[in-house]
């Protein structure tokens, strides 16, 4: 039976990290800033990405409205009020939940000016909000084009 002793796994990394904290400050300091600068970067990104989605949902909300009159006027069809209405209110939420995540962007945006000016050298804290943002927009995004494909089904079968 093979025994694993959990030492000799881990030591090599342990002294591979210990030699990365050996480097000289300087180095460190522009490596860091530069990461830093990299999420500065792909938080401006994702805030135009949402900027831009929460945009696309007023046009969202007028297309459904135009097809529910086209089919009342077409087939003299009244539709389906709960499904109106969800739809809307999904396009209401997710309007919502991109402008609060805009807004935790924005405030992530600050601290990593702020870091970056004071040269901290490493913010633990900033670099896990900087992974939880990037899995909120994942979300948010994966979210946001199911609607529009249920969306669209929904205005097909209204047609």
């Amino acid at each position: 039976m093979l025994s694993f002793d959990s030492r000799h796994f881990y030591m090599p990394v342990y002294a591979a990290h210990l030699h990365c904290n050996t480097v000289a400050m300087e180095n460190r300091l522009i490596l860091d800033e530069a990461k830093y600068r990299l999420f500065m970067q792909e938080n401006l990104n994702w805030q135009s990405i949402i900027k831009a989605q929460v945009n696309e949902i007023p046009w969202w909300k007028e297309w459904q409205e135009a097809a529910i009159k086209k089919a009342a006027e077409t087939f003299g069809r009244t539709g389906d009020r709960r499904a109106d209405n969800f739809f809307c209110n999904q396009l209401q939420q997710q309007q919502n939940q991109m402008q609060k995540l805009e807004n935790d962007i924005a405030i992530q945006q600050q601290r990593l000016e702020k870091d970056c000016v004071l040269k901290d050298e490493y913010d633990v804290d900033a670099f896990c909000t900087q992974d939880i943002l990037r899995d909120r927009i994942k979300a948010i995004e994966k979210t946001f084009i199911e609607l529009k494909c249920n969306f669209l089904k929904y205005i097909s079968a209204i047609s």
